[in-house]
């Protein structure tokens, strides 16, 4: 099996503004009027476009909000739930500024603002460390004195235990063996080898043993984990009373089910920024979309692709259980003959 390929550091993607010539760029490419993502528009902006809840290209519009963020960089906003609403709205402003896209502002915004999130809070991380010259100096010394409160201190202590695993080390352990490609990006790598979209179970074990073997768990907590996915395969696989051929399995949902769900983040465990292929939309996150803090518009398109994947799972479902009840009225008939 591959490893996944490594990125580059250092490597900077260059963004063109409007105003800029785009005769010199190889990445202007609209074939035969076809929208293609990532290229280069007639009025210099990048095309871009939702992709299972992911705005691709992802990292280069996540490095043009990162550097569209220290534009206006509030002295209260040290979280990014603190910066107010006109100033997200400003960022995203600004965000059109050099991309273009096809579908709903509201559709576009809501994936936005999740990887604009965390942009931010890569942003105040680094801020704690050391000053940008990016960051005005009022402005950083405020988000100092915020982050030397007792409040503010006892939070990140707990954060630094949760990302310890409770251990009583110095450096952080390793979450995973994906380094620093994404999950979506290993997903795409597995899918080479498998031929196939990898199961979600299949790329937590890749990316959760050592170098990859399959066997060797990284910690104690991933070991418990595959050990329970595992043992509810097995429950789930069984056969039924008179058969030996063992039930189908969706993988996927069984992985979801032994991580009981989403926790109290709206993630996922273990699958990192793949959860969005595989899984619909959460209750919590579909009132947030009704509550759009994006004006004069609604998702409709979001809710709609996620209601006809529901849908076909549903119809899945109701397949399997007229298969079992068919398979039941079959072996009741040959169990009344059998007694006859």
């Amino acid at each position: 099996m591959r490893m996944p390929r490594r990125q580059t550091s250092g490597q900077q993607i260059m963004l063109r503004t409007p105003e800029m010539s785009q005769q010199s760029t190889p990445e202007i490419a609209v074939i035969n009027g076809v929208w293609k993502v990532g290229t280069i528009h007639d009025d210099g902006r990048i095309r871009v476009e939702v992709i299972k809840g992911v705005l691709e290209p992802s990292n280069k519009c996540s490095k043009q909000t990162s550097s569209i963020m220290f534009e206006r960089l509030e002295p209260k906003g040290f979280t990014w739930k603190l910066v107010c609403k006109d100033t997200k709205l400003f960022f995203f402003e600004e965000f059109k500024k050099y991309f273009i896209w096809r579908q709903s502002d509201d559709l576009v915004y809501q994936a936005w603002i999740q990887s604009a999130s965390h942009r931010y809070k890569d942003l105040c991380s680094r801020a704690r460390d050391q000053l940008d010259n990016r960051i005005g100096k009022n402005v950083w010394l405020s988000w100092i004195e915020e982050w030397k409160t007792p409040e503010c201190m006892a939070k990140t202590e707990i954060k630094r235990n949760n990302r310890k695993g409770g251990a009583d080390v110095n450096e952080y352990p390793a979450t995973h063996t994906g380094g620093s490609s994404s999950a979506r990006k290993t997903t795409t790598l597995l899918a080479d080898d498998y031929t196939r979209d990898p199961f979600n179970p299949e790329l937590f074990l890749y990316t959760h043993t050592k170098n990859h073997d399959m066997k060797t768990f990284i910690d104690e907590k991933s070991a418990k984990i595959y050990e329970k996915i595992k043992a509810l395969r097995d429950e789930r696989s069984r056969p039924v009373d008179g058969s030996s051929t063992p039930r189908p399995v969706d993988e996927n949902q069984l992985y979801y089910d032994a991580l009981s769900g989403r926790n109290s983040r709206n993630k996922i465990y273990g699958i990192g920024s793949s959860q969005n292929l595989f899984y619909a939309l959460s209750s919590s996150t579909i009132a947030h979309i009704s509550n759009s803090s994006y004006p004069n518009s609604q998702d409709y398109e979001k809710l709609q692709t996620e209601l006809k994947v529901m849908k076909e799972r549903m119809k899945e479902m109701d397949a399997m259980q007229q298969r079992m009840k068919d398979m039941e009225n079959l072996l009741a008939r040959m169990s009344d003959n059998q007694n006859q």
